[in-house]
Order: C-alpha cells, then sequence, then structure tokens
C-alpha cells in the first residue's frame, strides 16, 4: 500500500488492483463557491497532483460535507475520468454532490457496523464529532464520520475532522486491537479561529493520547497546512511527543510525499 498525502486530510492510496480516495481536495472550492474569505482559505500551495492524472480511482471516501473535505470541483471531474468509481460517503456529503449533477446511483452509505470491501480493500466507518457528536433524530446516521481500511495486514483510520468523545476509543478497539497508520486531524482549536468560523480539531496532546490508546505505530498530523488561518505550530505536537510518548512514531507528510505501508 502506498500512501501518498494530498494536503488538509487528502489521501491517494496506490494498490496493485487501482486506487483509492479520502477527502480531496485539489480545487480552491471553499473559496470560489463564496463559502469562505479569500484572505483566510486561499491555498498556500498548488495541488500536488493533477485531476487528470488520478486514473484508475475505485473509490472516493468522504469523511462528511465541509467544502475542503467534499469538494465537487475535485469529485466531478475524478468521477468522469473514471466510470467505475463509487463514492462512499455520509448522506449530507452525497446530497451536496448530487446537486452538482452527480449520479446518484454511484453513491453509497458506508456502515457503522459491518465490513464493507470493494476489491481487496475493506472498510467500515464510525461516528466523528465535530464539534458535537451530531446524529441524525430520525435516521439515527452521523453526518461526520471516520473510516477504518484494512488491505491484508495493513490497518489505517483516516479520522476526517474530530475531537474526543465519549466511546471513540472503545468504538476504535472494538473494531481493531491496533493499527498500522492513523490519520488525525491536529491542528487543535482556540477561540479565535472560533471566532472566524473554523470549528476546530484534535489538539496535539490529544491526537498522541488517542494514538497511545489504541495502540498505532505511527501517527500522520493532518489538516495543519493548506490553510495559514487554520493551523498551528508543529514543534508543538514534536515535542510533547519528545517528552510524553517517546516511543511513539509521528510522520509529519508534505503534499506530495509518499508513505510505503
Amino acid at each position: 500500500m502506498h500512501l501518498k498525502y494530498l494536503g488538509q486530510t487528502g489521501f491517494l492510496i496506490s494498490l496493485e488492483e487501482g486506487n483509492f480516495l479520502i477527502d480531496p481536495y485539489l480545487s480552491n472550492y471553499v473559496v470560489s463557491s463564496g463559502i469562505g474569505d479569500a484572505r483566510y482559505f486561499s491555498r498556500q500551495y498548488p495541488p500536488p497532483v493533477s485531476i487528470e492524472e488520478l486514473k484508475n480511482i475505485r473509490a472516493i471516501l468522504i469523511t462528511h460535507d465541509h467544502a475542503d473535505h467534499c469538494d465537487p470541483e475535485t469529485v466531478l471531474p475524478i468521477l468522469s475520468n473514471n466510470p467505475d468509481c463509487r463514492v462512499i460517503a455520509p448522506e449530507p456529503a452525497h446530497e451536496i454532490l448530487v446537486k452538482k449533477g452527480m449520479d446518484g446511483s454511484r453513491c453509497l452509505t458506508p456502515s457503522l457496523t459491518n465490513w464493507q470491501s470493494i476489491g481487496t480493500i475493506q472498510f467500515i466507518a464510525l461516528p466523528s464529532a465535530h464539534y458535537e457528536l451530531d446524529q441524525d433524530t430520525k435516521t439515527g446516521a452521523y453526518p461526520y464520520l471516520g473510516f477504518v481500511i484494512k488491505h491484508r495486514d495493513v490497518i489505517l483510520y483516516h479520522a476526517g475532522d474530530t475531537i474526543l468523545y465519549d466511546g471513540m476509543v472503545e468504538r476504535l478497539k472494538k473494531i481493531s486491537k491496533d493499527y498500522d497508520v492513523c490519520c488525525l486531524p491536529a491542528n487543535g482549536r482556540d477561540a479565535n479561529r472560533e471566532a472566524l468560523g473554523i470549528i476546530g480539531n484534535l489538539q496535539p496532546q490529544e491526537a498522541l493520547w488517542l494514538v497511545d490508546q489504541i495502540h498505532a505505530n505511527t501517527l500522520i498530523p493532518t489538516h495543519n497546512d493548506l490553510f495559514k488561518s487554520n493551523q498551528i505550530d508543529p514543534s508543538i505536537l514534536t515535542n510533547i511527543q519528545k517528552a510524553q510518548y517517546p516511543a511513539q512514531t509521528v510522520k509529519w507528510l508534505r503534499a506530495g510525499e509518499e508513505l510505503i505501508l
């Protein structure tokens, strides 16, 4: 399994049988859509890959409907170039993409109770809290998700956007006794960003505590590079890791960088 970081929380998973994407954000949709102010939400660097070169994509996994995770300007062209590709996402994300022109038959809502598979990839979803552990009162569905992805002996957890919530560790331990890689949003949260309407994520201390609790071999911190308004100094996490979790592997990836598992 080759894991390429696309920036923000985006990843390209490359296998011999095909490729999978998680939260690809390769446009400037947050600004171009009018959702975010260009002063705060313009990209700090160009996309590390072009949409045109993303071929043989079997599925796109989307954690939730926020514009930097569910990006029609990225997803729809990829679907056009990959006619057999499915979109695995919670219902609010599907609704956005269908309104923008996606064929609804390509939607797949992930299960929180049973493993599902596409090829040799298996996946299961679990709730994320952004900030609250929101749940649809009628259907019981969660609008914010994380994914556990299994390929042979490799197990990866991608949290999307989240903070800690009661029962989170227990859910993860029930899915797997340990994890090879955890991709966690470790850009923290504070009052200044909340005043701009920015919903925060795990504090560095919380991210390190979580990977320690679920016996994760490698932490990949995410969501801390694309928007200048929504970052913290990476040394904060690094210093906590060295002082409190010296045995924990932390891999900060640059956009376009690849990790081979």
